[in-house]
């Protein structure tokens, strides 16, 4: 049975389910892998993503993931415009799951007026036709943007790899662990569903450090948009420079901090994050150590997003929401569609 059979759009459970399949799902064809070898033997300076909202994710866990591994500047921009000094000697790879994300297509547009070469993902829509006949890689549609995740990321990283000279990490592999982990997942100390209802009455605080950062980002996005319930991110070692004092509030406000944490941790990060839970349980907040004991960053990177994407499935569930539906996005976006 294919992925599409056996992926159910319109259930996000579903979706979330299938994330280890849509891993594998969507790989760039030959012309946009052409195009990227092409782009990197002509020389380029760095990449400028585009996106937002779910759209943006792949892109963030793409550039915390390859960070380190290259010479060359990765650069994330979620607004209308773009910094100035990018030229013709960046790639600018833009992600909009609808093809209508109108910061995105603005940013894009200004890109192309530098002379950036261009490389668009996208369902289709006026992104697609803002690209003309630079590469476009088509995400099958259907699917919330945010629930596209692995599908993006699937023809999203390959790329990045081959514009940066990099060699191109095995999805198809990981994306085989991921599911066998996940059928593991209840015979763990603490499950997606133990997590939700931990949180159902707190506010969840997703503690992220290097590569992980952006899957706290996620996680929480995740608990706004699927649970309907404020949540937050932060990362280490910075927030042990400013946040660390608001763990006073643990008294009057009931929050659960869940710290992501990685095998690449060395002796000085592991010591700060241990020093960290403490200073959480002395000021009343009972925090979550999680460790999926993964194999690798990549591992890591797309094994804790699936896991905190079915938290979030567990807690709509326990609150009685439809994690399909985003009504408050919806209606903002009618307001200021009447406001222009």
């Amino acid at each position: 049975m294919s992925w599409q059979d056996s992926i159910d759009t319109t259930n996000m459970r579903s979706m979330v389910s299938g994330f280890p399949q849509l891993l594998r799902s969507s790989r760039p064809n030959d012309y946009i892998l052409q195009e990227a070898v092409r782009l990197h033997e002509r020389g380029i300076d760095g990449i400028l993503l585009l996106g937002m909202g779910g759209s943006a994710i792949a892109g963030e866990i793409c550039r915390a993931y390859l960070h380190d591994k290259t010479a060359k500047p990765i650069l994330s921009v979620r607004d209308y415009t773009i910094p100035q000094f990018i030229n013709d000697t960046w790639v600018t790879v833009a992600v909009s799951y609808s093809g209508n994300t109108e910061e995105t297509l603005s940013a894009f547009k200004e890109a192309q007026s530098r002379g950036s070469s261009t490389i668009a993902f996208t369902t289709g829509a006026t992104l697609k036709e803002y690209a003309g006949d630079s590469p476009v890689h088509i995400l099958w549609p259907g699917f919330q943007p945010r629930a596209a995740l692995p599908m993006v990321l699937s023809g999203l990283l390959p790329v990045l790899e081959i514009l940066l000279d990099l060699d191109t990490t095995d999805l198809d592999t990981v994306s085989v662990d991921i599911e066998h982990v996940s059928s593991l997942w209840a015979g763990m100390q603490t499950t997606p569903a133990d997590l939700a209802k931990m949180a159902k009455d707190a506010i969840p605080l997703f503690i992220g450090w290097r590569h992980l950062i952006p899957v706290a980002y996620r996680a929480r996005c995740q608990m706004n948009e699927n649970a309907k319930k404020m949540a937050f991110s932060s990362e280490l070692p910075e927030a042990n420079h400013n946040e660390i004092e608001g763990t006073a509030s643990c008294v009057k406000t009931q929050f659960l901090p869940v710290f992501l944490r990685s095998n690449e941790e060395d002796k000085r990060i592991q010591t700060r994050i241990e020093a960290t839970i403490e200073t959480f349980i002395e000021n009343g907040c009972s925090p979550v150590n999680l460790d999926l004991e993964l194999p690798s960053r990549i591992h890591e990177s797309l094994g804790y997003t699936h896991f905190l994407d079915s938290m979030s499935v567990e807690l709509a569930e326990i609150l009685g929401v439809d994690p399909m539906h985003v009504e408050r996005i919806t209606e903002l976006k009618k307001k200021l569609e009447i406001k222009t």
